[in-house]
């Protein structure tokens, strides 16, 4: 649980210590009133968001977010986020309209690597029928590369398959992401209601297509459920290795211990050479029982230290709980499309609001 001190000024004659507030500096100290803090924009349509459905800040260059947009499949990126000196650059890969079609999620993975899910069937923009060849896409964060043509690959291949470093397909209606290690992500498969690990292995460079080597981790019977439009978010604590789920369908934030289970049985791979199977036997439990605490549909999702921030889609409040599932404090934003969350500390949160196509920065 967060504690902070308020400053006070003591008069003579005081001899007790100043009170302790307890909760989150930017929540405004269980207050619980969107007027005890500031929430400000910080991009707009004008920065090029176009439902913007998640967020996420660089490790290798932390004042630079990532905001992924789901109308134009596209990527807004604002430099020096939160300064005087920010300005924002908007990018469409140009192949998008599959390995970033109707973009749900971000999150960045080793140094330079990001990762993406997308809630699609796969239909090229609405260009041909459904066939669910979809799943997770790896990305450089390199702006030399990303969202740029390799002239290399499409000299081998003939046609031009974007800036992408990897891509595998077995988790279309993909609604949220969280990195592991290396090449590794865990994701939120929607239409299959599965949890699964990917590990993209060894990637084929930016815009060629040889995703062979991947191998599939299916975590079934979790009792996940997907909501249409509606991003279930993930966060993994690298420390315990427990893996946050907003089960946006089943109004609960779901934990599996991504420590335990076994290989089971081989599954059949879209691709040859891909090995996919079954994860038996992970260890899985309710942290949050959305109900109790007036949650609606959790979307959003945030690990900070001991603290784990959900953000409500259905009545745009955010709420902070402490690792056993305890409510530490809440905030009611206003936000109807409240569904990235980011946390840059106590004092500083960053969210996603996909209705009015803006993010927003949260302070005391």
């Amino acid at each position: 649980m967060f504690f902070a001190l308020l400053a006070c000024n003591p008069t003579s004659d005081q001899t007790e210590p100043a009170p302790e507030e307890i909760g989150i500096a930017a929540f405004g100290f269980n207050a619980h009133d969107p007027a005890a803090v500031t929430i400000e924009e910080m991009l707009s349509a004008a920065d090029g968001l176009d439902v913007p459905r998640d967020l996420d800040f660089n490790p290798d260059r932390p004042a630079e977010l990532w905001v992924v947009n789901r109308a134009d499949d596209s990527t807004t990126i604002a430099f020096d986020a939160g300064t005087t000196e920010q300005s924002s650059t908007h990018i469409v890969d140009p192949f998008a309209e599959h390995f970033m079609e109707e973009v749900s999620s971000i999150q960045f993975g080793k140094p330079g690597t990001f990762g993406t899910c997308q809630e699609s069937r796969n239909t090229y923009n609405g260009q041909s029928r459904k066939n669910d060849f979809m799943g997770p896409s790896l990305w450089s964060s390199d702006l030399a590369v990303y969202g740029q043509t390799n002239p290399q690959a499409v000299a081998y291949l003939g046609y031009d398959l974007g800036s992408h470093l990897d891509m595998l397909h077995e988790s279309p209606l993909c609604m949220g992401i969280a990195w592991d290690s290396d090449n590794v992500y865990w994701v939120f498969d929607g239409l299959n209601k599965d949890i699964v690990r990917y590990d993209f292995q060894d990637d084929h460079g930016p815009g060629y297509d040889d995703h062979s080597d991947g191998i599939i981790s299916r975590v079934t019977e979790t009792g996940i459920l997907r909501v249409e439009d509606v991003p279930s978010h993930m966060e993994l604590d690298h420390e315990t290795g427990l893996l946050y789920v907003a089960d946006t369908g089943n109004n609960r934030v779901l934990v599996l211990d991504t420590a335990t289970g076994e290989r089971g049985d081989k599954l059949p791979a879209e691709e040859p050479g891909t090995d996919h199977h079954k994860w038996d036997g992970a260890e899985m439990w309710d942290l949050v029982a959305g109900a109790e605490f007036g949650i609606g549909q959790p979307s959003g999702l945030a690990l900070h230290g001991d603290l784990l921030l959900v953000g409500d889609y259905a009545t745009g409040n955010l709420f902070a709980f402490d690792l056993d599932g305890e409510l530490v404090d809440w905030l009611p934003t206003g936000l109807t499309g409240l569904m990235g969350v980011v946390v840059v500390s106590e004092e500083e949160i960053w969210v996603t609001d996909a209705a009015t196509d803006r993010v927003l920065r949260i302070t005391p």
